[in-house]
């Protein structure tokens, strides 16, 4: 049977991590591509902070880039295009070319997030092995089958799905509210503003969901 598993690895073992420690509140987002080089693995990323201009430089002096293009701004967030170092490139290619799809990569202040779909389950354990073996010190903080992934998250990210977690937990959604976006921002140790765009995110996937589930069932009745 399938299996989807959500694999940390710290920053020091993967790329941007003197960029991340540089603008601690962005949050990082490795675009899919269909078809890409291997020379050039992972050439597009979204990022999201409230400091762009220090992000963008941070990027261009993080020793694992070697050129940096803004491309656009959409919402709240930019994309870049990225040529990454030799060294870079490995490290990239050893968890993108996994026995599995790479469905999502994303970087925090604290962790790179991979979620990576394998055939089944003794697929994902070898592959998990063949990365201890090589020194790299992975955690595994959720397995468990497609269907059941979706439904666990609604397909939201792991740092969207925590926030709003925290929030509902801590009465947030109340009238009056329980706790304050800034007390949920001293929770996760970032800005208010980071907090409040991952709640709005989180919330507008999750509505587009809703509606597309809806359109998707009304269009099936006779």
């Amino acid at each position: 049977m399938e299996t989807v598993v959500d694999a940390t690895v710290p920053l020091d073992q993967f790329v941007l991590e003197e960029a991340i420690e540089r603008v601690p509140d962005v949050e990082l987002e490795f675009v899919q591509s269909a078809v890409h080089s291997s020379a050039c693995p992972m050439p597009f990323l979204w990022a999201s902070t409230n400091h762009p201009d220090r992000l963008e430089t941070a990027l261009e002096d993080d020793p694992s880039t070697e050129r940096v293009r803004h491309l656009s701004r959409d919402d709240d967030r930019d994309l870049y295009s990225v040529d990454w170092t030799a060294g870079a490139t490995g490290l990239i290619d050893g968890f993108s070319e996994a026995d599995g799809s790479v469905l999502d990569v994303r970087g925090t202040a604290d962790h790179w997030l991979f979620r990576i779909l394998f055939p089944d389950r003794s697929m994902a354990s070898e592959t998990f092995q063949t990365w201890c073996d090589a020194g790299t010190d992975v955690s595994l903080s959720r397995v468990g089958s497609l269907s059941c992934r979706a439904g666990d998250t609604g397909g939201l990210s792991a740092t969207q799905h925590t926030t709003i977690a925290q929030a509902f937990q801590t009465d947030y959604y109340d009238v009056p509210r329980g706790t304050t976006l800034e007390e949920l921002a001293a929770e996760f140790e970032v800005s208010h503003q980071a907090v409040s765009e991952r709640l709005r995110r989180g919330h507008s996937h999750l509505v587009e969901r809703m509606l597309s589930e809806s359109t998707v069932g009304s269009e099936g009745r006779p």
